[in-house]
């Protein structure tokens, strides 16, 4: 069955535009270190203004442009090369976008636990499917299968077919 669900996804697979999904994914995680970067711009004192935003707490602005950039590329990339979309993907691309933060401090500790960090989280993620879980797009039917294998069954034994008090009264 695994198998041919992947032929079917090669067969069936469409190539992404990397560069449109590298500029969408850039751009919206720009607002997203625009309004952080204006939030760390309020709470701090300073008498730069509202300036502040660009010229004190700017680079937060760019930091999360460039992770989210790098992880649009990748993802992007790896799944046109591999002609499948799945969570490797995913993985691959956070631990090239949680390698930016160790490039940009000069430290290799930073590099590699930010590429194992991302990547396992972001793996796991896609892997379980993402916000609508494993069960998405399955039928009732198959829910219940699927939940009912997780329930033991009466009558069956998991550790040991021999009774409590039968090993006592052999000692």
């Amino acid at each position: 069955m695994a198998a041919t669900q992947r032929q079917k996804d090669i067969t069936t697979y469409e190539e992404k535009d990397a560069v449109l999904e590298t500029l969408k994914t850039g751009f919206i995680f720009t607002t997203i270190g625009l309004f952080f970067s204006a939030v760390q711009n309020t709470l701090d004192t300073h008498n730069h203004g509202a300036l502040g935003v660009f010229t004190r707490t700017g680079s937060t602005i760019t930091s999360f442009a460039a992770i989210g950039s790098i992880f649009a590329a990748t993802e992007s990339l790896s799944a046109n090369i591999r002609k499948t979309d799945d969570w490797r993907n995913s993985a691959l691309a956070g631990c090239a976008a949680g390698m930016y933060p160790g490039l940009r401090a000069h430290s290799y500790p930073l590099l590699i636990g930010g590429c194992a960090g991302l990547g396992i989280v972001l793996g796991v993620f896609e892997y379980s499917g993402r916000w609508e879980g494993k069960l998405a797009g399955k039928t009732m039917e198959e829910q219940k299968a699927w939940r009912e294998g997780f329930i033991r069954k009466p009558g069956i034994r998991t550790f040991n077919s021999q009774s409590p008090t039968s090993d006592a009264s052999n000692q």
